[in-house]
């Protein structure tokens, strides 16, 4: 009878540690994506790659879903997803392949329709990155291929506003193509970006961007 219940007494105690240990892997593979994340803002500076990826986030952090990683590098979205992205590429933008990509940057270029308008060139900025970045993801064209592009969004960018939460606010101001409740969606993106530890907005500092770009030492 004694033994039967110190075997049951042991046989418990084995499942709680089995419990605890199993919770634990659960919880450091969960951190690993953000631990992942962090290490990235480790390296000496962003590459032209993150810095272009991080001011395509309000669109893109909301479009896509899973690790943070995703914000900052290419690669790192699932195959649904990139299939996902593809066909909100062709429903926005009537984008299809690499031909395309030109004729939606000259469309949204000639959108550059209100002189002065700061906020709506930001904007329309932020938009040709997120086009131009998911492009790459889905496999239309290389990152190389597009970079120079990329530098040229970025440093105009980067002129205009001189921290990521103004970029944020100039692109708020900006947005022209959403109804109330996409800009809801965007509005709460713009304010993760600016507060979450693992946003590329946290881990990359602004000052970086020109040092990126080579246009100061």
């Amino acid at each position: 009878m004694f033994k039967f219940v110190r075997e049951l007494i042991e046989s418990f105690k084995e499942g709680v540690a089995e419990g605890k240990s199993e919770l634990e892997s659960e919880r450091l593979a969960e951190y690993a994506p953000y631990e992942a994340a962090l290490k990235v803002g480790e390296q000496c500076s962003p590459t032209v790659e993150n810095l272009a990826l991080a001011l395509s986030c309000p669109f893109r952090s909301v479009l896509t879903s899973g690790v943070p990683l995703r914000l900052m590098e290419f690669g790192h979205l699932g195959g649904s997803e990139v299939e996902s992205l593809r066909k909100l590429l062709r429903r926005d933008f009537g984008l299809e392949e690499a031909a395309g990509v030109s004729n939606v940057l000259d469309a949204l270029e000639e959108a550059h329709d209100e002189e002065g308008n700061l906020a709506r060139s930001v904007f329309l900025a932020g938009i040709d990155l997120y086009v131009l970045t998911s492009a790459v993801e889905v496999g239309y064209l290389s990152f190389h291929e597009v970079e120079a592009l990329c530098r040229d969004k970025i440093n105009f960018i980067s002129i205009h506003a001189d921290s990521w939460r103004q970029f944020g606010q100039l692109f708020m101001e900006g947005e022209c193509i959403n109804n109330f409740i996409g800009r809801r969606f965007l509005k709460k993106s713009v304010q993760s970006l600016l507060e979450e530890d693992t946003s590329p907005w946290r881990i990359f500092s602004w000052e970086s961007i020109p040092r990126v770009l080579g246009s100061v030492p």
